[in-house]
């Protein structure tokens, strides 16, 4: 989960009896997992379970995490359990430290693979097999309103089948009606993936195909088209905030946050986890959630980010990992967690029992958690390549500043990633 960044290299115990290596199990993470709404309710229910298992928790910065893992691997001294952003998960894979997930899944009636989204799952299965097991399913695809803003505004709400046309309306209308440091929309993510939701949105892509990308089709009169799309909604209307100004308040996921619960912006962008840092704040103000409009409606498509677990091949308490994913990523976890939780408010399970499960529960935080469940449907992922952060850091980031902040053309820019890329490939 990449939206929360460390700059800490920590160790964190959350057991401290001194028991054998057999009976101890070591997760590694890039992010404080331990510090999840609801981890003190699953490692309970977990040791109720499985008394005497000691759970020690390594949290490592992402730019760190993958030299630390080879290095532990290296020395003997690795841990159980790695916790993978989809994005660097190839180098996992290709690094063959990875235990086959398949004859587990297999062989365990009340946790298989059809328990989790497909599209999910997908991401973490190569040439037929599972090595890493989705935890969270929460794409960068829904948009969280303010009904109070609009009816202020004498703007009607949005619905599930608002198209862009209808978003850039009413957003021009809430930023009007506002006044001065109001705006209609914000985007609540990084610049890329603010982009990315515009773009994938409109009918554009990065490449070609996900899995196996032959071409970049950044040049495309479709992704040229939705990147103006949002370009003119920043510069054009000033019903969305500039990346500039977003900065000048902290920072896009701060300063869009800010805009949001203070009034200042009737919708934001971004993914469910939005809601569950904040759940009191949500339901004070009576925050309503959609699926986040698209150019065509029929055609939707989200970028989306996710973690996936997975058991190193040089555990030497597999079984007992195996276990605790069990426990970890299964119903049993996410009801231990949720009872555990603020409002309940939890990340949203991959797992599928769960999640209805889940949806089921009294949502005190939000009207409905429906539109996170649809827009699993149709999420895309980063391309599946083991440079593809390299390719990302050479050909798109260099410039995307200049086209989101009307610097440089739009058509021009983008058709020079697309060489650039292609160049890469």
């Amino acid at each position: 989960m990449k939206r929360i960044a460390l700059s800490l290299l920590a160790t964190l115990c959350l057991t401290t009896a001194a028991l054998p290596q057999d009976n101890k199990l070591v997760i590694a993470s890039f992010y404080p997992v331990d510090k999840v709404s609801g981890w003190n309710g699953l490692l309970e229910a977990f040791n109720a379970k499985y008394p005497g298992v000691e759970i020690e928790v390594q949290v490592t910065p992402q730019d760190q995490y993958l030299a630390k893992l080879l290095s532990q691997i290296a020395g003997g001294d690795a841990p159980d359990i790695v916790g993978i952003e989809n994005s660097p998960f190839p180098q996992f894979v290709n690094r063959n430290i990875l235990e086959d997930l398949t004859p587990m899944l297999a062989a365990t009636e009340s946790f298989k693979a059809a328990d989790f989204f497909p599209h999910l799952l997908d991401r973490y299965t190569v040439d037929a097999k599972v090595y890493g097991i989705p935890y969270d399913a929460q794409p960068n695809a829904l948009m969280f309103y303010n009904p109070s803003v609009f009816e202020a505004a004498g703007v009607d709400q949005p619905t599930a089948d608002w198209n862009w046309d209808q978003m850039r309306d009413a957003s021009k209308k809430l930023a009007d009606a506002g006044g001065e440091g109001s705006y209609g929309l914000c985007m609540s993510s990084s610049p890329m993936s603010n982009w990315l939701t515009f773009l994938y949105g409109g009918g554009g892509a990065l490449v070609d195909d996900v899995k196996a990308p032959t071409k970049s089709l950044l040049d495309s009169p479709e992704s040229i088209a939705a990147t103006q799309y949002f370009v003119d909604m920043m510069l054009a209307d000033k019903s969305v905030p500039t990346n500039d100004s977003l900065e000048a308040m902290g920072g896009a996921d701060q300063g869009c946050t800010s805009l949001f619960l203070n009034g200042k912006a009737g919708m934001m962008i971004i993914g469910m986890w939005k809601a569950v840092e904040a759940p009191e704040k949500f339901r004070d103000l009576g925050i309503k959630l959609v699926m986040a409009p698209t150019k065509d409606t029929a055609n939707r498509v989200y970028p989306t980010g996710g973690t996936a677990y997975s058991i190193l091949k040089t555990s030497k308490n597999k079984e007992m990992a195996w276990n605790f994913l069990q426990e970890f990523l299964g119903q049993a976890g996410f009801e231990a967690a949720y009872k555990e939780a603020t409002l309940g408010a939890i990340y949203p399970p991959a797992n599928i029992p769960a999640f209805d499960w889940y949806a089921k529960q009294p949502i005190e935080f939000l009207d409905t958690l429906q539109p996170n469940a649809d827009a699993l449907a149709y999420i895309r992922f980063a391309p599946f390549m083991l440079n593809w952060g390299e390719i990302e850091s050479n050909c798109i980031t260099p410039d995307l500043d200049f086209v989101l902040n009307g610097s440089k053309p739009v058509g021009e820019t983008l058709t020079a990633m697309a060489a650039c890329i292609n160049g890469e490939l």
